[in-house]
């Protein structure tokens, strides 16, 4: 890790990694003379951990993601989780896109409890599971709602409740918050921080904004230029403190203003500067 961020700055007990990222390279296109979209790219997630990812367009944040959640493969080195490495979509993982990936036809409640549904887990489970995380991310009164009838920072709470019922090891999220407007925006980053927070959830979050990322990250991923590669690890301790404390002037204070300037100056410039 980064030396400023002063160790893993978040309160939980941390034993082993959960997912373990070991010199992964990815090529589009096939074969080896295609130019590498991420390459030769390591780190660790710890469990608990809220890591927030950034870069300039096209450096592969997604591309990472795509390989955690198992939608491709790597075309060199390894992706585990648990100690066993990732191969295919199954539970373990959550995945919350942009454009939140729900039935249109469906209720909110029933949108929720598809996966449940598709692990053919008991009635009476899947009605308590949908019962809690509709409360969870504030739909409640939305539940019998269809999807088309819904606003945009609605659709993703159920986008989020939907991949949280399943209790995966990781929720991966890409953007989530990219298309909303500000206020509905910072409203889902308060939801997903006291999410994180209450459940301990292992986060991995992709964003272009250095604020939302700086609001909701224990630790910060600044990746290079294409070829993707790590540029910095970053340790931030602002959203625990402000869940800690609940003093907004955290967001507002000379440390956050600091921080805030190595990423962005990291993203326009690279490393060669620091």
């Amino acid at each position: 890790m980064d030396e400023t961020g002063g160790g893993r700055p978040y309160p939980f007990e941390v034993t082993d990694e959960l997912i373990a990222v070991e010199s992964l390279t990815v090529r589009y296109g096939g074969g080896g003379e295609s130019p590498p979209a991420v390459e030769n790219l390591s780190f660790n997630i710890f469990p608990g951990e809220f890591v927030c990812v950034m870069g300039p367009s096209g450096c592969g944040k997604s591309t990472i993601l795509k390989v955690l959640a198992g939608f491709i493969a790597p075309s060199a080195g390894r992706v585990k989780l648990n100690h066993e490495e990732i191969h295919g979509v199954d539970w373990h993982r959550g995945v919350v896109f942009q454009q939140p990936a729900l039935f249109e036809w469906l209720s909110v409640k029933s949108n929720v409890a598809f996966g449940p549904r598709a692990r053919k887990l008991p009635g009476g489970e899947i009605r308590r599971r949908v019962e809690e995380h509709l409360a969870l991310v504030g739909l409640a009164e939305a539940a019998d709602k269809k999807v088309y009838e819904l606003s945009g920072g609605m659709r993703q709470r159920a986008a989020i409740a939907r991949s949280l019922i399943n209790n995966p090891e990781i929720l991966l999220m890409d953007e989530p918050f990219g298309a909303l407007d500000a206020l509905t925006r910072a409203q889902m980053q308060t939801l997903l921080r006291r999410i994180w927070w209450n459940t301990r959830k292992t986060v991995f979050f992709i964003t272009h904004d250095v604020d939302e990322a700086l609001r909701l990250a224990t630790r910060v991923l600044v990746i290079s230029r294409p070829p993707g590669r790590l540029l910095r690890d970053i340790g931030v301790r602002f959203t625990v403190e402000f869940m800690e404390n609940e003093d907004e002037r955290i967001w507002f204070g000379e440390d956050f203003y600091n921080r805030r300037q190595l990423i962005l100056r990291l993203i326009c410039e690279g490393d060669g500067e620091s």
